[in-house]
């Protein structure tokens, strides 16, 4: 994530074979084991040859998620093609399909079925939203193909923990209960509410929070969930009012959040607002207004500090390949995808298959690459990034107000 102030001054603070074995023996020379056992991994895994390894990814390219997958797809396009020419990974370089499903899950079915049945891949990294990548869950794991990160906070790619699924970014649950560690041990909460949208999100949201309040030997004081589809929350501002919390919590997106706080202001309700990742954007400060200010909310990408030298790795790769144009926090997710791909493929060695990369990624244990930061997973365990940093909104920006937070410290 990037603010105005970065744009003006520079970035700051703010803001991933048998038969040639045959060939050459019938020449009479004799390979050495490497080459053998990744010829063999060529001839009987997808996607592998023994200088290749074909991946796909569907993105929305097109129609109104396109600032999204457009994003990703750079940052992931951007890593692969710097691991390419240092010589990509064990001799092989790694071949990108990138499909357009324009976020409608129908497309999105037929975008897979192609990259597994056609052109034969190896592994899915990246794949934008909930409801397309719920379109080809069931597939992809009755064809037993790895997919590394998918563009979505809902739980059910961790819980429960699926063999070929790989999640990144915190889920919702997980969110939900991070912020409510967080309102009870940083903000020292007397009383705390959630408004919160009924459905998945919000409810998976509101779980979190409940179960981790109950491990704090806390609970919610007041939740009130509202149709996504309202526009009116000044009836629900009067409810949180009267039950006088000095901590909102709003496990709701953009509008919704946007209009809940600016209705508290006009009212002159003030508690502390703390609200869910996806709203950590600067338009949220065009949709609210100066409401927006004083507003907590985590973050799980890494700001960018130009006295980082991680940060100014990124940025050299980044813009090698898109030259003076500045990164958004979806390419760093891209990015990030790409990153921890690569590193299951580092640790699977020369002899690849799709079983060794998963086990290989289940060796992951609070690691961290250049933007990728405290990725564990484990054979029960896919949660992927649990640890989650807080900004705040001042002066019509975001400022950090923490470090990395993990749940249960």
């Amino acid at each position: 994530m990037f603010s105005r102030s970065s744009r003006r001054n520079g970035l700051r603070r703010v803001l991933l074979a048998c038969l040639a074995g045959i060939f050459v023996l019938a020449l009479g020379v004799m390979p050495g084991a490497d080459a053998i056992t990744g010829g063999l991994a060529a001839a009987r895994t997808p996607g592998v040859t023994d200088d290749t390894i074909l991946i796909g990814t569907f993105q929305a390219l097109s129609g109104p998620a396109a600032p999204i997958g457009v994003g990703v797809k750079k940052g992931l396009e951007s890593y692969l093609n710097y691991v390419n020419e240092q010589g990509g990974v064990h001799g092989r370089k790694i071949k990108l399909i990138v499909e357009d499903d324009g976020f409608q899950p129908s497309r999105t079915v037929a975008a897979v079925k192609k990259m597994v049945e056609q052109d034969g891949i190896f592994a899915i990294v990246g794949g934008l939203g909930t409801p397309t990548g719920l379109a080809v869950m069931d597939y992809v794991l009755e064809k037993q193909v790895p997919f590394v990160y998918q563009g979505s906070g809902a739980s059910v790619w961790a819980d429960p923990p699926k063999k070929y699924y790989f999640p990144v970014q915190p889920n919702y649950t997980n969110e939900g209960a991070l912020l409510a560690q967080y309102a009870v041990k940083e903000l020292k909460a007397r009383k705390i509410a959630v408004i919160y949208q009924n459905d998945d999100i919000g409810k998976e949201g509101l779980a979190g929070m409940t179960r981790q309040l109950k491990k704090l030997g806390r609970a919610v004081d007041l939740a009130v969930g509202f149709a996504p589809s309202e526009m009116d929350f000044s009836s629900y501002v009067l409810k949180l009012q009267a039950a006088n919390p000095d901590v909102v919590i709003l496990y709701c997106l953009a509008k919704p959040a946007a209009a809940v706080v600016k209705e508290s202001q006009k009212m002159g309700f003030a508690p502390q607002f703390l609200t869910t990742y996806p709203n950590a954007d600067l338009a949220m400060f065009n949709l609210a207004g100066p409401a927006w200010n004083g507003v907590i909310i985590p973050g799980w990408v890494p700001i960018l500090d130009e006295k980082d030298p991680d940060a100014r790795k990124f940025l050299g790769i980044f813009n090698k390949y898109y030259p003076k144009e500045l990164p958004s926090g979806y390419v760093a997710a891209g990015f990030i995808a790409g990153e921890i791909f690569v590193e299951g493929l580092k640790r699977a060695g020369k002899d690849l298959t799709r079983d060794k990369l998963i086990a290989a990624l289940e060796t992951l244990n609070s690691w961290d690459g250049i933007m990728a930061k405290d990725i564990t997973y484990g054979p029960n365990e896919r949660s992927g990034k649990t640890s989650m940093y807080f900004l705040k909104g001042e002066n019509n920006n975001y400022v950090t107000i923490s470090g990395w937070i993990k749940l249960g410290n």
